[in-house]
């Protein structure tokens, strides 16, 4: 078995930075779910799946880094639409790394200036992968349950085939929604993350804010071609509800 912490849209940042949420402290947040989530353990791995820092600066993404020390051997981060690139990698190094019998290996779907994403890195991240069990990272999800133009992919038709029709072991985690959710794409897993800093719930094109619920995820990997297993744990009010088992239908 093979285990992972999944996180994602941690968005801490450098002391002085503006933020949309002010009220909000990200960084007790944070450490609140890697307290509460630590019974959960241990892990192989920790993922970040994006938006680390809110301002994308090498202070808030390298805090996150440290406040992740120590609860896997391998931690791992993609940038999210609210990073750059370079100050994620200075913090956390290549997205890449072989877990157990599974490759991680994370792309990069930001664009710069833009909220949505774009997928362009996803058919030649599985070309790479080839026909070994994979775990993919990236921010932007796939499918989700939100159609709104700030939580879509260009290319992302594309890159749903691609995944529909890759024929090894797969699982694709991501965040950028602050939502839980799970589906299938062929025999591929996509799974999303709660975010550590507040909760959205997708409708369509509708959402909302729920400022007061966060969490994370633990993905459960068994042999390669065994359907995988995630618990939900959320934080609501300093209270933690666990939802076992978010299996992957064939819908959202």
């Amino acid at each position: 078995m093979t285990r992972l912490l999944h996180l994602s849209d941690t968005h801490l940042r450098a002391p002085g930075a503006s933020s949309l949420h002010p009220e909000i402290d990200v960084a007790a947040r944070l450490a609140e779910v890697v307290d509460r989530i630590r019974a959960h353990g241990p892990f192989d791995a920790v993922v970040v799946t994006g938006d680390v820092c809110d301002d994308g600066s090498e202070v808030g993404a390298r805090a996150v880094r440290d406040a992740l020390d120590g609860l896997a051997p391998v931690i791992l981060a993609v940038p999210g639409n609210h990073d750059l690139a370079a100050p994620v990698r200075a913090a956390f190094g290549e997205p890449r790394a072989e877990v157990g019998p599974w490759l991680i290996l994370g792309i990069e779907t930001q664009v710069e200036g833009e909220v949505a994403g774009v997928a362009d890195g996803v058919a030649p991240a599985l070309a790479e992968i080839g026909e070994r069990p994979a775990v993919l990272l990236m921010h932007h999800p796939i499918e989700s349950r939100s159609t709104h133009e700030w939580f879509t992919l260009r290319e992302g038709a594309a890159a749903a085939e691609a995944v529909a029709t890759h024929t090894a072991p797969l699982v694709v985690l991501s965040g950028h929604t602050h939502e839980a959710y799970a589906a299938r794409l062929g025999s591929a897993h996509l799974f999303g993350a709660p975010s550590t800093y507040y909760s959205i719930r997708h409708d369509g094109t509708e959402f909302e804010f729920v400022t007061s619920e966060f969490g994370a995820a633990v993905v459960e990997l068994g042999e390669p071609g065994q359907d995988p297993e995630v618990d939900v744990v959320m934080v609501t009010d300093s209270t933690m509800t666990v939802e076992d088992h978010l299996t992957a239908p064939e819908g959202v």
